[in-house]
């Protein structure tokens, strides 16, 4: 119960804060996607529903984060910690305030998470790494930046923990479909076959005025810090602590940890937002709780109360500045 209620209170703050006092670079929209704009549009007539959706939207993708990592046996010990982890990640730093496309993005990417992950510890099958796929492959028509991980990172990604040639075919095909999908209907309504990909392809390299430094103050700066030891901690544990963990499971977070980083590389492209810390949060949440369970409780401890402090401390400053 504490962790789902602290989720709830991270996001509930995090939506009311972003609402009523969006710091500098949280009002940086998202460049127009071929789907992407029409959640914009849509967000236009009902802003303060699209807050409440995003903050319902956040939860339930936190909630579901935790749930999988116990479903699938990801840890070698039961957790629950990927829910609040989640929410620190997603909502703590930044918002976007494009909340419905954040919202969209969050979806894609916990279901691509809840797919490849079954994939992995349980089934093996096609059929969910098809579909793990094809949501990861949605991604960049919601979120341009999102095509440097979907369409050059993923493919050599499934190759760590599926590497089969005929996977890679598979996940390769599944990833295109989406954009195929659309490039069709837009051809069958008249227009041209590959505009869709001009399109998001203009998106990808389109500045949108998002500066990181700009947007964050030293509370925010020191939170990510605190993600990063994290993260890094819980990397190293896959590497070192190889009888820990089965085989299954230390394939599923291998591909979280590089996923994070493929992530961390949004970043750096011209069209990021804000959106990219929602994208970020699914695999960090995934990985991270590892080192809840197999490092000691006192740094672990500290490490969580620090995050939770600094986090509030952002929101406040966010909020007064």
């Amino acid at each position: 119960m504490d962790v789902v209620v602290t989720l709830m209170a991270i996001t509930a703050i995090a939506a009311v804060r972003s609402l009523a006092a969006p710091a500098h670079g949280e009002d940086v929209s998202n460049i127009v996607t071929p789907l992407g704009g029409l959640l914009q549009r849509l967000q236009l007539n009902i802003p303060v529903l699209a807050a409440v959706i995003w903050g319902m939207v956040i939860f339930a993708v936190g909630v579901n984060a935790g749930r999988y990592g116990v479903k699938y046996s990801l840890y070698p010990a039961y957790t629950l910690m990927a829910i609040p982890l989640f929410g620190l990640v997603a909502a703590g730093v930044l918002v976007s305030g494009d909340y419905l496309v954040t919202a969209a993005a969050a979806l894609c990417s916990l279901l691509s998470m809840k797919y490849l992950h079954r994939c992995i510890m349980r089934s093996g099958s096609y059929g969910d790494l098809s579909l793990s796929m094809l949501w990861i492959g949605l991604l960049p028509l919601f979120f341009a930046p999102a095509a440097v991980m979907a369409y050059a990172v993923v493919p050599l990604l499934v190759l760590v923990v599926r590497p089969s040639w005929r996977d890679w075919t598979v996940a390769v095909v599944s990833l295109l479909l989406p954009v195929a999908a659309v490039c069709y209907a837009g051809w069958c309504r008249g227009g041209v076959f590959l505009a869709p990909v001009r399109a998001l392809y203009d998106a990808f390299m389109t500045p949108s005025g998002f500066d990181f430094f700009a947007s964050t103050n030293p509370a925010g700066i020191l939170l990510i810090g605190v993600f990063i030891v994290m993260a890094v901690c819980s990397a190293s544990l896959v590497v070192s602590d190889r009888y820990s963990l089965k085989v299954k499971a230390r394939a599923a977070m291998r591909f979280n940890a590089l996923l994070l980083i493929a992530c961390a590389g949004m970043f750096f492209v011209p069209s990021c937002t804000a959106t990219a810390f929602v994208l970020a949060a699914i695999p960090a949440a995934m990985l991270m709780p590892l080192m809840f369970v197999r490092m000691g409780v006192g740094f672990t401890e500290t490490l969580y109360r620090l995050a939770l402090l600094l986090a509030a401390a952002n929101t406040a400053v966010m909020f007064f500045d």
